[in-house]
């Protein structure tokens, strides 16, 4: 099954709307040709049966059938993680991340990035590819802030802050945790130790990956993978 993305605004009780790339994707991709039967989410935990009811220009006119309603599963997971330079690396860490289940992404320049800008277009993108690829209906969010504090501070208090530590030996995590979670991995270079403070200073868990130096994107895959599989 194909999953398409509509966002709200194009969407009414009785029918729908796939415009720009969507639409494109749906016509000249899939070749989807008037009568077809697709499904579409609207990010927000809504999952469309539509019929295909006029192909224009650039739209693809939809009539809807049927809807379910997904509700958002808990905790609500978002991983904070350090500017990778090359871009591909950060996009790779964000597709599989999202394709994992986290709910929102936050980029974050460290004290010890390496200098290099965030296309936030790009990680957009790659983010609605990945929601569809894994066959999720709800979008994770994605931003990017100057430095690891405004990541923090965009937390709820409720938040359990736990973060990838390559100077801690221990796997295990003994503390309760929260509704709602932040995982942190730090750039290429590590967390600086005005970070590390600043993580324990909220309460912050550190947490091992293993014995082995990981680049960001694979720590950032790690440390999702193991929560979803309940092995933190």
């Amino acid at each position: 099954m194909n999953i398409f993305y509509s966002p709200t605004s194009s969407i009414t009780p009785n029918s729908l709307k796939l415009t720009g790339q969507e639409a494109k994707h749906a016509t000249k991709v899939l070749r989807v040709r008037v009568g077809d039967q697709i499904h579409v989410t609207d990010g927000a935990g809504q999952l469309y049966h539509c019929e295909v009811a006029d192909i224009q220009k650039s739209d693809v006119i939809c009539n809807i059938l049927d809807t379910n309603t997904e509700k958002r599963k808990s905790p609500y997971v978002t991983l904070v993680i350090g500017l990778i330079k090359k871009r591909d690396r950060l996009e790779f860490a964000v597709e599989k991340s999202v394709e994992l289940g986290v709910d929102e992404i936050i980029v974050f320049r460290g004290d010890h990035s390496e200098k290099g800008n965030v296309r936030l277009d790009r990680l957009e993108s790659t983010v609605l590819s990945a929601m569809k690829q894994s066959l999720r209906v709800f979008l994770p969010q994605v931003s990017f802030v100057e430095n690891l504090s405004d990541a923090v501070d965009a937390r709820e208090e409720s938040t359990s802050l736990i973060y990838a530590d390559e100077t801690f030996n221990e796997r295990g995590l003994e503390s309760r945790l929260n509704n709602k979670l932040m995982l942190i991995v730090g750039p290429e270079g590590g967390f600086s130790e005005s970070e590390r403070n600043l993580m324990k200073k909220l309460g912050g868990i550190p947490y091992s990956l293993g014995e082995k130096r990981l680049r960001t994107e694979t720590a950032a895959v790690s440390i999702t993978d193991r929560y979803k599989n309940g092995l933190l």
